[in-house]
């Protein structure tokens, strides 16, 4: 065998060699790899409110200024279905954020809000912050000066930093649409500084300003209440709500409110299986005893149902294996060199088998469709899932039930399109008249018949 043909055999070996290291050292940190991200998934969590309140009940408080008053009133009536939320009767008054005095003010705003046991908090202000800024050399800045966004947003943030600190969720609701233009402008600035900071902040801001609106995006006293009742909505002074507003003014925080209940009340679905911080969420760890002399007096039935549960911990257990493959190269000159490489293989719990199980279960695409669910007395939820997926062998998929005209009109206060020659096309001039007239067709000229020449006779 010549050199070139033993250094080439001699590289096939040790390229083997190397790609049965690589094979071992994956199947080794597997495990370790599978289990880190596990411990991570588990140690955080998506809900906006927390899935585990004291006592098993969210406490929802509501802050704010004579509009929050009104809201904290239709919030009563629209949970009062709602066994787990315990809506407190009384508001905490907040005049504005514009005051002389807000420094002062400020301090026991934060300490109250360090010191509140509540999950829920429900703010809406800015009615009296509609006035303009005295500055320090004495002028004043306008609603909506570049002085006075700035304070203004300094001024949110301390709030809102507040509360993110004490990890309560907070709904900031905006200001809804006004009568008079000068205040609804002021309005519209408010809602855009509260939009942005509770981007920023982490919060959830719930604007009900084009949703106080009509159709056409202007002020209207009247309009559809929950149940889709054209009746009186605003008071007459074109800013606070009637009884039927509040309720209606309610209806949007009670729907962004409850779709975060049922991802909370999702969250508590932990399993068993689970990792370290879930376990800690479910059952607190006990401390282990040690093992007393009464273990070994204990009777036959004692020792075959540790037996018993000892085998249902491991059930689904992957054991140890060590395998073993043996690597052939051959040579140009026909000889064949082996090599043997044991490959161990790790055993791997149980726990980590039915957590692998469960993320490949996840990963399966879902059917489309919408979960409906509803809260009845005794902590209990009724869900139903509507697909959009028809039955094999049908042509056609059935709308989601929030597509539906009922549930747009009576439930979302939409309104339809109207349709051409129907009670409600308003329209003017209407279809008909508005279409140009017909232009008459002209008269084809019809051919005249030849002229037949008689020839004249002449006389001789």
């Amino acid at each position: 065998m010549s050199a070139e043909n033993r250094a080439r055999a001699s590289w096939r070996m040790r390229y083997a060699m190397a790609l049965a290291c690589a094979v071992l050292c994956c199947l080794t940190l597997l495990p370790i790899g599978l289990s880190g991200s596990a411990r991570a998934q588990g140690a955080t969590g998506t809900s906006y409110i927390t899935p585990f309140p004291d006592n098993d009940s969210y406490r929802l408080e509501v802050w704010g200024d004579v509009l929050a008053e009104g809201l904290l009133v239709g919030l009563v009536d629209q949970f009062a279905d709602e066994p787990r939320v315990a809506v407190q009767k009384r508001h905490r008054p907040i005049a504005g954020l514009m005051r002389p005095t807000f420094d002062d003010e400020i301090g026991e705003i934060v300490s109250e809000i360090a010191r509140s046991t509540a999950h829920i908090v429900v703010i809406q202000l800015g009615l009296n912050d509609r006035v303009p800024l005295r500055l320090p050399n004495g002028r004043r800045a306008n609603v909506g000066t570049e002085p006075w966004r700035e304070e203004y947003t300094r001024r949110v943030d301390r709030i809102m930093r507040a509360l993110k600190a004490q990890r309560i969720a907070a709904y900031w609701v905006g200001l809804p649409i006004m009568r008079r233009p000068d205040a609804n402008d002021d309005a519209q600035v408010i809602n855009e500084i509260l939009r942005e900071r509770a981007n920023v902040a982490g919060l959830k801001m719930i604007d009900v300003y084009a949703a106080t609106a009509d159709q056409g995006g202007n002020y209207d006293a009247y309009g559809p209440d929950v149940s889709g009742t054209n009746r009186l909505l605003r008071q007459g002074d074109g800013i606070t709500f009637t009884a039927a507003g509040n309720r209606k003014l309610a209806h949007f925080v009670e729907r962004e409110l409850k779709r975060d209940l049922v991802q909370a009340r999702a969250q508590r679905s932990v399993p068993l299986a689970g990792a370290e911080a879930e376990q800690r969420l479910i059952r607190p760890q006990r401390p282990s005893q040690a093992p007393t002399s009464r273990a070994a007096t204990d009777g036959p039935a004692k020792q075959a149902a540790a037996a018993r549960s000892a085998a249902a911990s491991t059930d689904g257990e992957l054991k140890a294996d060590n395998s073993r493959i043996t690597l052939t190269a051959g040579t140009e000159g026909g000889r064949q060199e082996t090599a043997t490489v044991d490959l161990p293989r790790p055993a791997i719990s149980g726990n980590l088998m039915t957590l692998l199980a469960r993320r490949v279960a996840s990963d399966r695409t879902n059917q489309p469709g919408e979960v409906l669910t509803r809260e009845i007395p005794g902590g209990l939820t009724l869900s139903r899932t509507i697909s959009t997926v028809s039955a094999p062998g049908a042509p056609q998929r059935r709308a989601l039930p929030s597509q539906t005209p009922f549930f747009r009109v009576l439930v979302k206060g939409e309104r339809l399109e109207p349709k051409t020659g129907r009670a409600d096309d308003i329209v003017w001039p209407p279809a008909a008249a508005a279409a140009p007239p017909a232009t008459p067709v002209a008269d084809t000229p019809q051919p005249r018949p030849p002229i037949r020449t008689v020839p004249r006779r002449v006389e001789r």
